[in-house]
C-alpha cells in the first residue's frame, strides 16, 4: 500500500485549455505550457467517445514561478495557432540551427478536427523549434507523411511524449490514435514506437533533408506510449504504457537504454500495473514518478523501492496529464511538479496547471 506524501501547492495557473505539457526554462524561473485544444462526441469517431484535437486552435502560454515561491501567468499565447501541442522538453546542447534553451513542442498529431463534425484526414505532425522568450519559431521537424522521417519510417500519427538528454539527443513518443475503429482491438494505423534522434542528426531533419536518417533508430512499443522522460540520474530514456484496452502489464514504466534501440525491441518494465499512464518524471535523487489522469493519482517509488501517493493539498488538478518535474530557483534545489490538467470534457478555459513542491523527493 503506498505511503502518503504531502506536497505544497506553490501555485495555480488558471484559465488554460486542455493543458497537456509543461517544461520549466534554463532560468530556473520561467516555464511553458501547450493548451492542446481537444473535443468529444464526434459521431463518426468512435461513436464520439474519444479525444480529438481542433485544428489550427492549439497555444502556447508562458508563466513564471517567482523568487518569492509565488506562481503567476506571464502571457497566456506567445504562439498560437497550432494544433495539438503534447510533449515538450529543452534543448540542452545547441546544434547549428537551435540554440541551447530552445522549446522542442510535438505538435499536429492525429485525430484532428476542423469543423467539430469530421475528422481531417491529412497530417502535419512534427516538433516544433521555438524561442521561448521571444515567443518565434525557429523551424520545426517533420514526422508527416511524405517527409524523409515518414519515407524512412513512418509518419507519426500523434506525437506526445517527447524528451532531450543531457548530450542533446531527442526522443520523441509515437501513440499511433486515429484508427476511427471503435473496438479497442482494432490495430494502429502505423506502430506506437519511441524514436531516438542523434543531436548531430536534428538540423539536417529540420532543414528536410534525409542526411544522418540511418542513425535514427526506434523502440517499438506494443503496449503504447505516452509520457517519456529522461533520467537525471544515469541520462536514460524512461517511457510509460497506457493502453486502457489491452495492455498487458496494465500500465508500465520502461526504461529505454541503448541496447532497447539497437534491438528495437520494448523491455520488460521496471514498473507495472499502474492503470493508464500519461506522465513520468523522475527526480536526481532517482525517486520515480507517473501519472494517471482516469484516476488522478501521483505514484512515486523511491530509488529504494517504496511506494508513495503524492498529494497536493488545495490542488484543483483532476486529470493529471504530462508532467514534469523541475528544479525552480526559488527551492534552492529541491523538486518541484509542473501538473497540467488536461481536463478532458471541459470548456475552453477550464483547465490549470499547478505548480507543486515536492522537496526531498
Amino acid at each position: 500500500m503506498a505511503e502518503p506524501f504531502a506536497a505544497k501547492l506553490l501555485g495555480v495557473i488558471e484559465g488554460c485549455t486542455n493543458p497537456e505539457s509543461a517544461e520549466l526554462l534554463p532560468d530556473g524561473e520561467t516555464f511553458v505550457f501547450g493548451n492542446c485544444a481537444m473535443t468529444m462526441g464526434i459521431e463518426s469517431f468512435r461513436g464520439g467517445m474519444a479525444l480529438v484535437y481542433l485544428e489550427g486552435e492549439a497555444f502556447i502560454s508562458r508563466a513564471r514561478i517567482r523568487p518569492d515561491k509565488t506562481v503567476e501567468l506571464d502571457e497566456r499565447s506567445i504562439i498560437d495557432g497550432e494544433t495539438a501541442t503534447l510533449g515538450c522538453d529543452v534543448l540542452t546542447v545547441a546544434t547549428g540551427r537551435f540554440p541551447a534553451g530552445s522549446v522542442f513542442m510535438e505538435t499536429g498529431g492525429r485525430p484532428i478536427t476542423r469543423d467539430r463534425a469530421s475528422i481531417v484526414e491529412s497530417s502535419h505532425s512534427k516538433v516544433l523549434v521555438f524561442d521561448p522568450i521571444a515567443g518565434t519559431v525557429l523551424g520545426a521537424i517533420p514526422l508527416h507523411a511524405g517527409s524523409p522521417f515518414a519515407e524512412r519510417f513512418n509518419e507519426v500519427d500523434q506525437p506526445n511524449g517527447l524528451a532531450i538528454d543531457s548530450q542533446g539527443n531527442l526522443y520523441i513518443g509515437d501513440i499511433p490514435n486515429s484508427n476511427p475503429d471503435p473496438d479497442p482491438q482494432a490495430p494502429p494505423p502505423v506502430p506506437p514506437a519511441v524514436y531516438r534522434i542523434p543531436h548531430d542528426v536534428i538540423d539536417s531533419l529540420a532543414d528536410g533533408s534525409s542526411d544522418g536518417l540511418d542513425r535514427v533508430q526506434r523502440v517499438m512499443m506494443p503496449n503504447y506510449v505516452n509520457g517519456l522522460t529522461v533520467s537525471p540520474v544515469d541520462d536514460v530514456c524512461h517511457a510509460v504504457s497506457c493502453n486502457l484496452a489491452s495492455d498487458p502489464v496494465g500500465g508500465g514504466v520502461y526504461r529505454l537504454t541503448q541496447d532497447d534501440f539497437d534491438r528495437g525491441e520494448q523491455p520488460d518494465p521496471i514498473q507495472r500495473d499502474l492503470g493508464v499512464l500519461d506522465g513520468i518524471g523522475v527526480t536526481r535523487r532517482g525517486t520515480l514518478i507517473t501519472s494517471n489522469p482516469m484516476t488522478g493519482e501521483l505514484a512515486a517509488f523511491r530509488s529504494d523501492g517504496t511506494r508513495l501517493e503524492i498529494q497536493v493539498e488545495g490542488s484543483p488538478v483532476r486529470m493529471p496529464a504530462d508532467f514534469n518535474v523541475c528544479y525552480p530557483s526559488a527551492l534552492d534545489g529541491e523538486p518541484a511538479l509542473l501538473i497540467p490538467d488536461i481536463s478532458v470534457g471541459q470548456p475552453p478555459g477550464a483547465g490549470v496547471v499547478a505548480v507543486a513542491d515536492i522537496s526531498g523527493l
